[in-house]
């Protein structure tokens, strides 16, 4: 008995489905790449912020007199 081959592959395309698939995908992608990109860009803000106390400008004493 000759096999079939796969002619083609489409990703979320159902014409007897709906398309809620391809939604959810796009939403766990999404989720996915804000819950990577959330520390990251909080790390970045932080590493660029001078830490408190070491701002420039103000002596060893901290500058009250």
């Amino acid at each position: 008995m000759a096999r079939g081959r796969i002619l083609a592959v489409k990703w979320g395309v159902n014409p007897n489905s709906s398309s809620l698939g391809v939604d959810v995908t796009f939403l766990l992608f999404g989720a996915a790449a804000l819950a990577v990109a959330t520390p990251v860009i909080g790390a970045l803000i932080r590493w660029r912020r001078p830490a408190a106390g070491k701002a420039p400008g103000r002596g060893a004493g901290g500058g009250a007199a």
